[in-house]
Order: structure tokens, then C-alpha cells, then sequence
């Protein structure tokens, strides 16, 4: 079974209806984000990065990140109004939280402690 290896909430601030999690190290990244957000989309994936597609114009999201140590456990989808799920590489093991307006925020999410593969839901 599955262990809950940690546990944060962040603020994501939403503009023109997206905000998004970026490779913290992203020099690299062929497209940073916004670069080819689509609106109305609720996860676009792109290499390094997701965005998220909210209906609200511009506010603050709060965003309850866990990070798993294997598949967590089953949660029913009506507890959700949206939900989607996405590959996601990391080199340095780091996700930062991106919005339009402002651009990088403070808030990182520690996926591990070196980069590799996770699966986003």
C-alpha cells in the first residue's frame, strides 16, 4: 500500500483563467510557460510543465498538493469538478507555480529529492 511521503497547500494565483506547475529548473524547457496555453482545456501537458485551465477569470486557487511514494488510494470522482491525469519528468525534483501575470511564485512543490518520473492526477 501506498505511503503519503508529504503534504502542502499552496496559493496559485489565477489570471486570464490558468496557472501552471513548471520544472523549477526550466532553462531547458522547449515551451515555458504560458507559451501555447489553451483555454477551456482543464490540463494541458507539455514537457516539464502543466497548465490548468480554472472557470474563473482571475483569483486565488488554493491547491492541496500530496506526494505518494506509489498509486494512491482510489478517490471517487465526484468529489471533484474536474479531474485529469498527466506524465510528468523533472530533472531537478522541484515544481515551481507559475500564473501569467506575476510568473513565478515563491511556492515550490518537492516532488523528490532528484529529478525523475511521477504521475500527476
Amino acid at each position: 500500500m501506498a505511503v503519503l511521503v508529504r503534504q502542502q497547500r499552496i496559493d496559485a494565483d489565477v489570471e486570464f483563467h490558468a496557472f501552471g506547475f513548471q520544472e523549477s529548473d526550466d532553462g531547458d524547457l522547449p515551451v515555458p510557460f504560458p507559451d501555447d496555453f489553451e483555454q477551456g482545456v482543464f490540463l494541458n501537458t507539455f514537457p516539464g510543465r502543466l497548465n490548468v485551465y480554472s472557470a474563473g477569470h482571475t483569483h486565488t486557487a488554493s491547491v492541496d498538493v500530496e506526494v505518494w511514494d506509489g498509486q494512491p488510494p482510489v478517490q471517487d470522482p465526484a468529489d471533484w469538478d474536474n479531474q485529469a491525469e498527466a506524465d510528468f519528468e523533472s530533472a531537478s525534483g522541484e515544481v515551481a507555480v507559475w500564473s501569467i501575470g506575476l510568473g513565478r511564485s515563491d511556492d515550490v512543490i518537492t516532488l523528490a529529492d532528484e529529478g525523475g518520473s511521477c504521475e500527476c492526477a
